[in-house]
């Protein structure tokens, strides 16, 4: 199971990485049913924020697989989201 420690945040690449995983190995390819899945495995707070950001929402691509230019969800930071 992908976890990510939001006190290391350097570490959020990573939590993707996971994902993106288990996204190939269950072929999820549907990028709204990524969105979702990744907010299953944070914390209630912090998924609560991710959700609440516009683009979450509406249609855009996860970051690891962003064109340029990229869309402003691809532009946070964690620092940002706080």
């Amino acid at each position: 199971m992908p976890k990510w420690d939001e006190e290391k945040v350097r570490k959020l690449a990573q939590y993707f990485q996971e994902l993106e995983y288990l996204f190939q190995d269950c072929q999820v390819n549907d990028n709204h049913q990524k969105k979702d899945y990744a907010v299953q495995y944070l914390t209630y707070d912090t998924g609560e924020m991710w959700m609440s950001v516009k683009e979450y929402k509406g249609e855009f691509t996860p970051a690891a697989t962003c064109d340029e230019p990229k869309p402003a969800a691809c532009a946070y930071t964690y620092e940002e989201w706080k």
